[in-house]
């Protein structure tokens, strides 16, 4: 085996830790006879992935990737561990682990990741609203009459295909490892814009595997389509620009990502063996979502700064509050946050924006040499939750 490894990793990660309210499917295993949890990450393109927060557990020694390799857009390094025995209930093997560099201060449930690789040869549905996957035997009948697709495998993540323009294949990536609904490549999301103007908006921060920040507005889509895939009542946002140069070439162009609660909106078969996927949207109505409710969030400038910086939605909660973008976040409450990276009680800070409509946080923010403090009052701001009373 290499002596380390470079992948692209599509999964996100709320900033600086997880947030609040991510969702995961968990898998229960054993490494070397210690219990060991995996989320499941679709897009995730090592089968087996431990943190590095999580190897001393397991005793195992690692071998670390050289210091002059750099990773290219949108990829993360890594080095791998010593064999080791791995029991997943129905296999027992032994293998090598691929560990990621993470920050200690990340508090993340699992302790690595199942990766696409690990079961992209068997038969399964996922279930998102179960936090379930389902072993199958064949393709059920009942599939007859869903939406296929062809199943592709671009740098070990699970992305599906479907004919566009000019014979163009579209790529949309299925990422269980990502907790948001629909996420768009630059140029679908500009079109997004452009066709739903003076729509709720609220916005979230995101914190790559390779440890880059990405802020993000995000909407609703009561309807959206992907190729023949037609979805509604998800939340839409704008996905990584570096995904379309990782899926882009002559032939195929990245058009979306499905995360966590756009699945949540579709039932879905993967036949691994024969490479087809099989999906059918969900005519139920849509589940609450948990959204941030301020409307702001708070991220450093970079990995190395302290600061966490405001950037506001305007007319939203925190904007009527009186915080601006680039304001200093202090306080929420008593809380002092500028100890976030040595306090263990500060994050994640995501807790406080996905709080209930109607919670009133007083923050405490620094504008140049001034100190403000004011009082936000959250509301409902993406459907289905604004069909709410919002106060």
């Amino acid at each position: 085996m290499n002596r380390f490894f470079s992948v692209v990793v599509l999964s996100w990660f709320c900033v600086i830790t997880v947030r609040a309210t991510d969702e995961r499917i968990f898998i229960g295993a054993e490494i070397n006879g210690k219990p060991v949890r995996f989320a499941f990450d679709t897009g995730t393109g090592i089968p087996f992935l431990l943190y590095s927060t999580s190897v001393e557990k397991f005793g195992l020694k690692i071998t670390q990737p050289p210091q002059e390799i750099q990773p290219g857009p949108g990829q993360v390094v890594g080095g791998w561990t010593e064999p080791a025995r791995l029991n997943l209930g129905m296999t027992n093997v032994e293998t090598q682990f691929g560990v990621v560099q993470i920050p200690a201060y990340a508090k993340w449930p699992e302790e690595g990741m199942l990766g696409w690789p690990a079961i992209s040869n068997n038969i399964f549905s996922i279930d998102c609203v179960s936090h379930r996957i389902f072993v199958l035997t064949n393709v059920l009948e009942a599939s007859n009459g869903w939406v296929e697709f062809p199943v592709r495998t671009i740098e070990g993540d699970l992305t599906l295909e479907f004919p566009g323009e000019q014979g163009i294949k579209k790529i949309v990536a299925l990422d269980t490892g990502d907790s948001y609904g629909v996420e768009l490549s630059l140029q679908e999301w500009r079109q997004w814009k452009i066709h739903h103007t003076n729509q709720p908006t609220s916005i979230s921060a995101r914190l790559t595997l390779n440890s880059e920040l990405l802020v993000s507005e995000e909407m609703w889509a009561q309807k959206i389509a992907l190729g023949p895939l037609v979805l509604t009542d998800v939340s839409v946002m704008e996905a990584d620009p570096k995904l379309d140069g990782l899926c882009h070439s002559a032939e195929t162009q990245y058009e979306a990502t499905l995360g966590f609660a756009a699945l949540k909106r579709l039932e879905v078969i993967i036949d691994g063996k024969r490479g087809i996927a099989y999906l059918r949207p969900k005519p139920t109505p849509p589940l609450p979502y948990e959204h941030n409710r301020l409307g702001a969030v708070f991220v450093p400038l970079g990995l190395q700064s302290n600061d966490l910086v405001a950037h506001v939605v305007v007319g939203s909660p925190a904007y009527e509050a009186g915080i601006r973008n680039d304001d200093l976040l202090q306080k929420i409450g008593t809380l002092d946050v500028t100890q976030w990276r040595t306090d263990t009680n500060v994050l994640p800070l995501s807790r406080f924006w996905d709080s209930p409509a109607g919670t009133k946080l007083k923050l405490t923010v620094k504008r140049g040499d001034k100190i403000i403090e004011t009082t936000a009052v959250l509301r409902n701001i993406l459907p289905p939750d604004t069909l709410k009373n919002s106060n």
